[in-house]
């Protein structure tokens, strides 16, 4: 009798250490998944060992959450035959099977969800650093022993995975089938127009890039970091912008950025005004990085501006807060802006004149034209300039003519160095469509 009281003992106690495992590793999945870029911020700064291993296995996130998923597996695994053994200990050996399978069931289920699942993902929600310090060396110890069924596990759901995004790409619904949908369910609201733009809009943002929305090099307005004060204050009346790009000797080496509010608080002082002790630093991002990610960037840095480079490191324009908010809301004009009409001359209905300069995003705006009738031929290209070199493969004569798609391209003005002028002919309900080849006459 004594014995078999210690057995129970002994299983209530084991089952009572592998429900606390089961919860500490179902705690730690949350805790180590829910650490915000602010908390490795902190981990960084403080650098005691324990931050150092939570570093460590959240940099490796496949091998971390297979690790968690062997150990609680294992783990639950035990209590189920520990739990069996001691339901059929205290049960009388003539009871039903099936009556003891469904009790042992029944009470491993409660157990598991409370105790193993809910309770501790709730604490680690609201610890979950606590619990990734406490649980960071049992988790670098259980990585290594578990090593070879985790490197099984994350490369066979690689494959997997490869499988997956091979067949949804197939099967994927593109932006033009979700924008006829948009057409299709806005009609009758008095806003109509507005509502689709602001939509397709949201459509586009993850999408696009920074170098289909920025102000190109030849545009952007820079300050020499030699000017004068008196110098500086007259650029920022001229250009009325509230901030501006500081270089020293070319744009392709930008030292900062100057704020207006900032000259007026030296403008206040009647000292010598040393403009450049008010210089901020420039934030750069490549042109590949797309505009969603670096609106999030901005709302992080507490930034309008940032610097466009290249893949040398040369700047290749500017953009800021309010480009990317146009591709959602459309153009934001205020006192200062260039209007819409600025932008083009438009001739007639199908006829519009262009600056050689003008992106391909805006031209797309004004003729109305999926967000993607570039994207097929233009190689890179950003304005209209650089979409008629990449089909001509070089600066072409005045009044040379081309086709791109259903659009007729005329060049107007061209320079030496560069397409100065196009006029961009819309074909008129009258008129046969093109082909989609690219026709060039001179």
């Amino acid at each position: 009798m004594v014995q078999s009281y210690t057995g129970l003992l002994l299983n209530g106690l084991s089952i009572m250490a592998l429900l606390i495992c089961s919860g500490l590793l179902s705690g730690s999945e949350v805790a180590y998944f829910s650490i915000t870029h602010k908390d490795k911020k902190e981990l960084w700064e403080q650098q005691d060992a324990s931050s150092n291993r939570i570093l460590k296995l959240i940099d490796k996130p496949r091998y971390l959450l297979s690790t968690i998923l062997i150990a609680n597996n294992i783990v639950n695994i035990a209590i189920i035959l520990v739990s069996d053994s001691f339901v059929n200990a205290i049960l009388p050996d003539k009871i039903d099977p099936i009556l003891n399978f469904s009790i042992t069931v029944v009470l491993v289920t409660f157990l598991l969800v409370l105790f193993g699942e809910i309770a501790p993902k709730v604490y680690a929600t609201r610890n979950n650093l606590k619990i990734a310090r406490f649980m960071s060396l049992p988790m670098l110890a259980m990585g290594k022993l578990f090593f070879p069924f985790g490197w099984v596990l994350v490369n066979s759901t690689g494959a997997i995975e490869k499988r997956l995004a091979k067949s949804l790409s197939q099967s994927a619904i593109s932006a033009e089938d979700i924008n006829s949908a948009i057409e299709l369910t806005i009609k009758d609201s008095e806003y109509a127009e507005q509502d689709m733009d602001i939509l397709k809009g949201i459509i586009r943002f993850g999408n696009t890039a920074v170098s289909e929305v920025l102000k190109p090099r030849m545009k952007v307005v820079a300050i020499d970091i030699t000017s004068t004060f008196e110098e500086v204050v007259q650029v920022f009346q001229e250009e009325a912008y509230s901030r501006i790009p500081v270089y020293k000797d070319d744009l392709d080496s930008i030292k900062g950025i100057i704020h207006a509010k900032d000259l007026l608080e030296l403008l206040r002082q009647s000292a010598v005004k040393d403009w450049r002790s008010m210089i901020r630093e420039a934030f750069f991002i490549p042109k590949e990085k797309k505009i969603d990610d670096l609106f999030t960037d901005f709302q992080e840095k507490r930034t309008h501006m940032a610097i466009v480079v290249d893949e040398y490191g040369g700047t290749y324009g500017l953009v800021t807060m309010e480009d990317i908010l146009e591709e959602i809301v459309g153009e934001i004009q205020d006192e200062f802006d260039q209007s819409e009409d600025d932008i083009f001359d438009k001739v007639d209905d199908f006829t519009y004149d262009f600056d050689g300069g003008t992106t391909l995003g805006e031209i797309g705006k004004v003729l109305d034209v999926n967000s993607d009738f570039f994207d097929n031929q233009k190689e890179g290209a950003e304005t209209i300039a650089g979409l008629i070199l990449v089909l001509n493969g070089r600066i072409p004569a005045v009044n040379t003519f081309m086709m791109f798609k259903e659009l007729k391209i005329i060049i107007l003005s061209v320079s030496k160095r560069r397409i100065e002028k196009v006029r961009i002919v819309l074909p008129s309900n009258e008129v046969a469509q093109p082909t989609t080849e690219t026709e060039i006459t001179d």
